[in-house]
């Protein structure tokens, strides 16, 4: 087990509550601290933080001069130098700090513990559980103009509880304002009411790819000493922004684990004793400290042992009134139940069972992550089981919604090529019915002609219309026809002439133009028909593949 001795900074800077102000935040800006913790004869009365610094800030101007001990914040959170480093990180997350400072058993102080040093005592092993930046970056990343005034920036830091706000025009990043920066500026006494962000952001900005391993960002953390990463894509553009305290939030995982097997092995200890009474209460005392994980702790007969604050929030049940009942009364859905029992039946020859329950609450949906797991002793003789559940409606919300829309879409998509086949149905059968009149109302009168008593020349070029109307009406395949369309008029009427049989001085006289003419027309229809390279004859390929292409 790594405890707070093993991760801590030590020996850690303090200073005595009769310091001023100033001499604080020149430490500070020096020593490149977050946090400044405020003691007397090694005694920790309070700590002095950056956030603490800016909050003060926006409400007005600072006394430079005043002791540091009206502005610390008091008393500090301390843990002891023994404890469990992933207790010590839930404890963090309980009390939304960034500081945690460590003791002897004499109270005395002895080190302190932050996001960096989790961070940089963190195994490969722990990197594996999350693959990429992508899965825990912040992707609704706060940005400001650069022409925006510095107090503005320092307020809507302030108000949104945040460490760094990132500089961008446009989409990309330009700059970065952080905490540290405020504090150099404050301690510099820079009017942050008139001087513009660009003047005083932090740049270039350190950026990293989503797709970068968790591992490597972690290496980037710590050989830049950085406490945040702006993230972007391809193009350069902001797409998120990761922390050290984004790095470690897999320690909450971690720690539900370590609490299990803290769980077991209390449970071992406590069974050889026989004092269960005394069980209860120390687990009890343990489960109220896991945040807003709901965990209900059973016997191998699922009677309740133990049902912590967050469960009876989730599963509006008080503790005092389940303890001793089956555990079945927390389902009175027919099909929650009933999904509980088959994770119980699982768990018990598995040893866990992961699945999300569907439940109403008042006629609206909620969706919990559910966990059913066995608990067994040393010897592997079932001692009961946990229940760990944890409200994730909003993100199945949006889990739906993406689903719904994708399915709209195959809708859509389905009905346009419905329409589109219908259309093209329609417009075939219409050049079909226009191929079919042409003949029947043209035909006839080219056949008067023909035998009105014309001349030769005449009658060649009655039989030239004619020919042509057979082509107009003849059905092309949509391959052949999309060729067509990419022919001049003329180009066209000599395709249909030589399709015809006539030879290029026939075509000459016919058109009135010079054989060579004709003779380059001749060439363009081959380039253009794709056969300017095979042996075959145009009229050949006119009357026979070309009609027939697929």
């Amino acid at each position: 087990m790594k405890t707070l001795q093993e991760v801590m900074t030590t020996p850690v800077l303090s200073i005595e509550p009769d310091k001023s102000v100033s001499h604080a935040l020149g430490i500070m800006e020096q020593k490149t601290l977050s946090a400044l913790i405020v003691a007397k004869d090694k005694k920790p009365l309070g700590i002095f933080t950056e956030r603490a610094l800016i909050q003060i800030r926006v409400g007005g101007e600072i006394d430079y001069s005043s002791p540091i001990h009206q502005v610390m914040s008091s008393p500090p959170l301390t843990a002891p130098v023994d404890m469990d480093y992933r207790e010590a990180y839930q404890l963090l997350l309980q009390h939304r700090f960034r500081h945690l400072v460590v003791t002897d058993q004499d109270g005395y102080l002895v080190g302190i513990v932050t996001g960096t040093d989790f961070l940089s005592h963190l195994g490969l092993e722990y990197f594996m559980e999350f693959k990429n930046v992508g899965q825990v970056m912040i992707r609704d990343v706060v940005t400001l103009k650069a022409s925006l005034p510095a107090f503005t920036a320092m307020k809507l830091m302030n108000d949104r509880r945040i460490s760094s706000l990132v500089i961008e025009d446009n989409g990309y990043p330009k700059g970065i304002i952080t905490e540290r920066d405020l504090l150099r500026l404050i301690r510099a006494k820079i009017d942050l009411e008139t001087v513009p962000l660009q003047d005083v952001m932090s740049k270039p900005v350190q950026t990293v790819f989503s797709d970068v391993s968790s591992h490597e960002a972690a290496k980037i953390f710590m050989s830049n000493k950085l406490r945040r990463l702006v993230v972007t894509n391809s193009s350069g553009r902001c797409v998120g922004i990761i922390t050290e305290t984004d790095m470690v939030k897999g320690l909450r995982t971690s720690y539900t684990d370590h609490l299990k097997g803290v769980i077991q092995q209390k449970d071992r200890q406590l069974k050889k004793v026989k004092r269960q009474m005394e069980e209860r209460s120390i687990l009890d005392s343990m489960l109220q400290s896991v945040g807003d994980m709901a965990i209900t702790i059973m016997d191998p007969e699922l009677e309740i042992i133990i049902h912590n604050h967050a469960a009876e929030d989730l599963h509006d049940c008080a503790a005092d009134t389940l303890i001793g009942s089956s555990a079945e009364i927390l389902y009175k859905n027919r099909n929650n139940l009933k999904q509980f029992k088959k994770a119980v039946a699982v768990a018990n020859k598995e040893g866990r069972h992961e699945f999300v329950m569907k439940q109403y609450k008042v006629g609206t949906p909620r969706y919990l992550a559910t966990t059913v797991f066995c608990i067994r002793d040393q010897e592997e003789n079932k001692t009961g089981f946990g229940l760990i559940a944890r409200d994730i409606t909003e993100q199945k919300k949006g889990v739906l919604e993406l689903e719904q829309k994708k399915k709209e879409a195959e809708d859509a998509n389905i009905a346009l090529k419905v329409m589109l086949d219908q259309h093209t149905r329609t417009r075939e059968s219409v050049e079909e019915q226009i191929s079919i009149k042409l003949q029947e109302l043209v035909n006839p009168y080219l056949d008067l002609l023909q035998q009105s008593g014309v001349n030769e020349k005449q009658s060649e070029t009655i039989s030239i219309i004619a020919a042509h109307i057979d082509s107009i009406t003849h059905q092309f395949t949509p391959k052949a026809r999309k060729i067509m369309l990419k022919l001049s008029p003329r180009e066209t009427l000599i395709a249909d002439l030589v399709r015809q049989g006539k030879t290029s001085k026939d075509i000459s006289e016919i058109l009135h133009v010079s054989l060579r003419t004709v003779e380059t027309y001749r060439n363009n229809l081959r380039k253009k028909l794709g056969i300017n390279k095979k042996k075959i004859g145009l009229r050949t390929y006119l009357t026979t593949d070309f009609r027939y292409q697929k």
